[in-house]
Parts: C-alpha cells; structure tokens; sequence
C-alpha cells in the first residue's frame, strides 16, 4: 500500500533542493533590520525603552549592518511619528538626542505642517458650508464640520505623509 504523506512532508520533498539566492537573504536582512529599529523607536516612544538602551542597540545594529542604512531607517522612523495635530515635545527631544536635529528647526517645520492642515481644513468648510446653503441651510449658527467628512480622513493622510515627508527632510539635512 502507498505510503500518505503529510503536507510537510510533500512540501518539504519539493523544495529541498531550493535556497534562497544572497540578495534574497540580504534583503530579508534588510527588512528584518528595519523591523528591529522601527520597534526599538516605537518603545522608546512608548516609555519602554531608555535612550541609553536605544544606544545600546543601535551600536549593535551598526556593527551587524551598514551604518548608514541604520541611521537612515531610523530617521525614517522617526519622521514617521510625527503628527501635525499633536504634542509633539517628547519625539523633539528623541531626533534631538539621537540625530542632533536642532528642536527650533522641527518646530518650525511643524508650525508650516500646522498651517498646511489648518488651511486645508478651511478650505474643506467653505465647501461643505456652501452646499449648506445651496440646500436652504444658513445663519449663524450653522458650522461645518470638517472632520466628519469622509474626504477629510484622505486629506489628513496626505498632509501627514506630507509632513513625515518634510520632517525626514529637517531630520536628514
């Protein structure tokens, strides 16, 4: 009588002779280097994790990669965390200890990301107060309500990719 194989089994018959090639393996690496950073910034954030512990571990990670690469993924994730709509003191002080970004220089930033957000929200008012009043709807009591329309959460999005965008920029120069 044949023999039934498990799934693991069939699998691993057919793939036994396959391996990944080195630039596969290198940039599982790569992707694996950018989790590890990405998570380090997130506890640091979190209060998980001391700025001395982050230290310690990007100088382990700069001696398993490139140098370079590191401090570019974390600029990245860093830059990432930025929000136009909040308090963003705590994260200033992080860019500040770990990449030597002056805070007056992403304040500044963040004040033009502010502008953008405030006057796109404006923008987005005027329009939904306009068709208030081409449905009958006026006075002065009348307020739209910019958040509650779908194509603000879209344009929330793109103003803040737009400032990670700006603040990466700030932080890498």
């Amino acid at each position: 009588m044949a023999e039934i194989k498990s799934t693991i089994d069939l699998i691993m018959e057919r793939t036994k002779s396959l391996a990944a090639s080195p630039e596969e393996r290198e940039s599982y690496q790569r992707q694996e280097r950018e989790k590890r950073l990405r998570g380090l910034v997130q506890r640091l954030l979190d209060d998980n994790l001391t700025l001395d512990g982050v230290r310690d571990e990007l100088a382990k990670e700069k001696k398993n990669g490139s140098a370079e690469e590191v401090t570019g993924v974390l600029k990245n994730a860093l830059a990432g965390h930025v929000d136009a709509e909040a308090d963003n003191k705590k994260l200033f002080r992080l860019v500040n200890a770990l990449v030597g970004t002056s805070p007056e220089r992403l304040r500044e930033t963040l004040a033009v990301c502010r502008e953008e957000a405030a006057s796109r929200k404006a923008v987005l008012a005027e329009r939904q107060k306009k068709v208030l009043e081409s449905k009958g709807i006026t006075g002065p009591a009348v307020l739209p309500n910019a958040e509650a329309d779908p194509e603000w959460k879209a344009r929330r999005e793109e103003t803040q990719a737009a400032c990670a965008k700006r603040f990466l920029a700030v932080i890498a120069g």
